[in-house]
């Protein structure tokens, strides 16, 4: 196996952003050319998805950015964030779980806040939190 096929961001399944997982191929059949079983994750939800196409087909790669943010303050479950251009985002809300309780947290601690938000086809989330100092 490459190097590649283990790191890249694919779309699999139902055109979610996913990072491989597994990829195993099968040897040609009689009537029929060599498989691919790409295994992937969603980078958003964690969840697993299962693709077979045939070795020569493609697969779409999404763009996928990551970008830090600042976060000034809460409003209600939305965070109001600037980012190194001074630009303001307010329309992300606050994640569920650990990673929301660790933003809680440290803005409690009044410590200045730090968020890494992924993008890809359209869909955003907060992946990590940090104080800046750190």
């Amino acid at each position: 196996k490459q190097w590649y096929q283990r790191r890249v961001v694919i779309t699999a399944g139902k055109e979610q952003p996913c990072k491989v997982d597994h990829v195993s191929t099968s040897k040609p059949g009689k009537h029929g050319s060599a498989k691919c079983h790409v295994t992937a994750i969603n980078i958003f939800t964690g969840k697993k998805h299962e693709e077979i196409a045939p070795s020569h087909s493609t697969i779409k790669t999404p763009i996928v950015k990551r970008k830090e943010y600042q976060v000034t303050f809460v409003d209600g479950d939305f965070l109001n964030m600037l980012d190194d251009n001074n630009d303001e985002k307010s329309d992300m809300r606050m994640p569920d779980g650990a990673l929301g309780e660790k933003i809680q947290e440290l803005i409690d601690a009044d410590k200045t806040v730090i968020v890494t938000i992924l993008s890809a086809m359209g869909k955003e989330a907060v992946i990590d939190a940090k104080a800046e100092n750190e």
